[in-house]
């Protein structure tokens, strides 16, 4: 059965990704879950304890799954195929993250880095630098600048969801559906990703 603090915190997650941190406040989050500001209070007495508690539960459901991916031993571009699989599933249930993510780095870079790193986000980029430096000395990947392979692979992953409105409204024909674009953009991705690295 959830828990009252869990019903603040999927009300909190709701608010924040449709209206964003600044127009988010504690009255409408309490308002939504149905309980007074006194209460909720009790729960998390600052906007921004509120939002380092849903940004780091909505880090926390993909970070894991993707640590596990970088572990395993399987070639490096199996790795980025099943890595993007997770984002656009959790772009998919979340579709407002991505922009979400980008006004807070607009807003605040400073805050919302200390917030994912706080839950080992440093440690999952570390080791994304390790395992590219690894490839690249073993020869099976071209010696490409870091910020560029991590530039490309974020920006052609969340392109389609910062995009979405306009992709439906002019492209989506023939009953297509966004789902039906991601499944072929995946293959762009990893085909981008071999342009840039494989040799």
């Amino acid at each position: 059965m959830e828990t009252m603090e869990e019903k603040i915190i999927e009300a909190a997650r709701q608010m924040f990704l449709e209206y964003g941190y600044k127009n988010t406040n504690m009255s409408l989050i309490a308002q939504k879950v149905g309980m007074n500001r006194t209460t909720l209070h009790y729960y998390y007495n600052t906007k921004e304890k509120m939002f380092h508690a849903v940004f780091g539960k909505i880090v926390e459901t993909f970070l894991p799954q993707i640590q596990d991916i970088l572990k395993q031993d399987i070639e490096f571009f199996l790795k980025c195929d099943a890595i993007i699989d997770i984002y656009f599933q959790i772009f998919i249930h979340n579709p407002s993250l991505p922009k979400f993510i980008l006004d807070e780095i607009n807003r605040d870079v400073e805050n919302i880095t200390t917030v994912a790193y706080s839950i080992g986000f440093e440690s999952y980029i570390d080791t994304i630098i390790q395992i590219i430096d690894k490839e690249t000395e073993k020869g099976t990947i071209k010696q490409v600048p870091i910020h560029y392979i991590i530039m490309t692979f974020i920006s052609q992953v969340t392109f389609p969801f910062m995009a979405k409105n306009i992709i439906e409204y002019i492209l989506l024909k023939d009953n297509k559906t966004l789902n039906n674009i991601l499944e072929g953009w995946k293959k762009i991705i990893i085909l981008q990703m071999k342009t840039l690295l494989e040799k």
